[in-house]
């Protein structure tokens, strides 16, 4: 072709190149008109630079099969066009030696998918020109054509034209990347503005941002439970971060994960509701995928979206709770109608028990803790009594609830207070509380009792300064519970009437006085038992019983004398606030 015609086709494809406005319409057609320009050349292929993972990646191409040449990815200075993106100029390769040693660099990877792309026939270029795409001084990409005739070779003249071609794709290039993330911008706060105005879903808006971004998408609440995905792969990844303990609390930027022999780069984001974490977004994308930034975009508009839904969600919590207080409400005014308000709401099952179970927030009225940490706390209870089987109806008054559980008559008082236990050892690892539990009912006229059980329970616990236990039973309480409601210094009266004295003779002699007569009058004045129980031999036990005699001056602690002592070491406990020891 000479010069004249050469100079009229580059005019012609600039125009053409100018008449589209669509990204992927403008790779395309500068492929095509390259090749106009170049009839001689017999493949031609459009390298784009991946800013963020830094490797040149094939949009387009002619000669080349783009479902194996759009996976090859060039590091900086490799391959022919790799070191036309490092040095930022045309660089012109005349013959099949020249192109050989230009490729020799080529990863095994990308030799392969270089062939792959040439089909059964592949071959090195004969001859090569590769002109880099330069904007600001910057290097976007490189736009390379090869002849495979050894009666073609390119020269000077054909790369300098090349240059001249290359300076106008990107112009067109920047054109319409500029209309294009416009466009993409405006559909993004079109589609997410849709589906929140039209009152959709989690699982609408999760399918909306996947098309908006292409990725796979997961939303998570503040536990980390699925809310919706759209495609199982999020869920075999949420499976892996819990095997592999990667899930903290704290969110990463990002990690890599390996699912069914792929490797996935999976991102998190926060959802935030009044600066709290309300939920987590999870992207996967798979290994060579990247978000740009009109991905982050949609996502950010997307966890707005989200909260909004979230706190939806999590104010159908408070209204469950409203509604299950007012029915706890109709039954403790009304005990006897308490079946017949159960079967009216659906929660009645034949032949069940009740017993209660009372939950307080230790620092209820901190300042620093205050409504947000009952609001979190309220969605952790909810969320763990989805879990368990048992039918439940929830009290809240103020930072204290009161749960109602609902029980098969089969149930084992022993097995349901270590069911209860776990249940409340989960709330304990994020929240301070104290927790009760009241006694098994069958009928409704003892709920009262097994209320006031609980409650009398947490009271205890409030009083009570330890630091590992934070539950206890009506069943633990035992005698404590008389206590409660006594005044202290009538407590203290009756403690001085005679076990101060053991108490001031321990404390003068370090002995153990107090703790052997509280063991044996536990074990019915038995030498042998509290020997057993104490370790002790039990002529030692017999030795330190004659000297709380000899000290009380009493000849034996049978009748009323020895149930006085026996309260008063109870309420000695009761009043240094010990941790019960039953």
């Amino acid at each position: 072709m000479n010069t004249e015609k050469q100079l009229m086709s580059l005019i012609n494809a600039t125009k053409a190149l100018t008449s589209t406005r669509d990204l992927d319409e403008v790779l395309q057609l500068i492929i095509e008109e390259v090749l106009s320009v170049f009839d001689w050349a017999d493949a031609s292929v459009l390298f784009l630079l991946d800013s963020q993972k830094e490797y040149l990646k094939a949009k387009s191409a002619v000669g080349f099969n783009m479902e194996y040449m759009g996976k090859v990815a060039l590091q900086p200075n490799e391959g022919m066009s790799g070191k036309t993106l490092v040095l930022k100029e045309p660089l012109l390769f005349t013959s099949g030696t020249d192109t050989y040693k230009g490729m020799s660099d080529l990863s095994p990877t990308n030799m392969d998918f270089y062939q792959k792309s040439l089909g059964k026939d592949h071959q090195i270029p004969t001859s090569t020109i590769c002109a880099p795409l330069i904007t600001e001084g910057k290097c976007i990409g490189v736009l390379t054509i090869d002849s495979f005739s050894e009666n073609v070779q390119f020269n000077q003249e054909n790369l300098m034209l090349l240059q001249t071609f290359a300076a106008q794709a990107v112009i067109a290039i920047e054109n319409a990347t500029l209309i294009s993330r416009n466009e993409r911008s405006n559909r993004i706060h079109r589609e997410l503005t849709k589906v929140y105005m039209s009152n959709q879903d989690l699982a609408v808006i999760t399918k909306t941002l996947s098309e908006l971004i292409n990725k796979t998408v997961g939303v998570f609440n503040e536990f980390f439970d699925l809310l919706a995905n759209t495609d199982k792969k999020i869920e075999k990844i949420n499976d892996f971060i819990k095997e592999e303990g990667s899930w903290n609390g704290e969110l990463p930027l990002n990690m890599k994960v390996y699912i069914d022999g792929e490797e996935y780069q999976v991102y998190f984001f926060s959802i935030m509701i009044d600066k709290e974490l309300a939920g987590v977004l999870i992207v996967a994308a798979e290994e060579h995928e990247v978000l740009d930034s009109l991905d982050i975009f949609a996502i950010e508009q997307a966890t707005t979206v989200f909260a909004l839904e979230i706190q939806s969600l999590n104010q159908n919590i408070s209204n469950q709770f409203s509604y299950q207080r007012s029915i706890m409400n109709d039954i403790l005014k009304n005990p006897d109608k308490g079946m017949a308000i159960l079967k009216k709401t659906g929660l009645y099952r034949k032949n069940d028990v009740y017993a209660f179970l009372t939950v307080e927030l230790a620092d209820s009225y901190d300042h620093n803790g205050g409504i947000g940490l009952k609001q979190s706390f309220s969605r952790q209870l909810h969320r763990n009594l989805t879990l368990v089987p048992e039918v439940t109806l929830v009290y809240e008054d103020g930072f204290r609830f009161s749960i109602l559980f609902s029980l098969r008559e089969t149930v084992v008082e022993a097995d349901f207070h270590k069911k209860i236990r776990d249940f409340v050892s989960s709330l304990a690892e994020r929240f301070p509380l104290h927790a009760g539990v009241g006694r098994i009912f069958s009928t409704f006229s003892d709920i009262h009792y097994s209320l006031q059980d609980s409650l009398v329970c947490v009271d205890y616990m409030k009083q009570t300064d330890h630091s590992s236990a934070f539950i206890l039973t009506y069943k633990e309480l035992g005698m404590y519970r008389l206590f409660l409601g006594m005044d202290q210094k009538e407590l203290e009266g009756f403690l001085r009437m005679d076990l101060y004295k053991i108490l001031e003779y321990d404390y003068q002699h370090n002995t153990e006085l107090a703790a052997t007569l509280e063991c044996y009058l536990a074990n019915s004045q038995s030498t042998k038992k509290t020997a057993e129980m104490m370790f002790l031999h039990e002529n030692t036990v017999k030795y330190r019983i004659n000297r709380i005699k000899k000290i009380l001056e009493i000849y034996d602690l049978t009748g009323e004398l020895g149930l006085e002592l026996y309260l008063a070491l109870k309420i000695n406990k009761y009043l240094n606030k010990p941790t019960l020891s039953v």
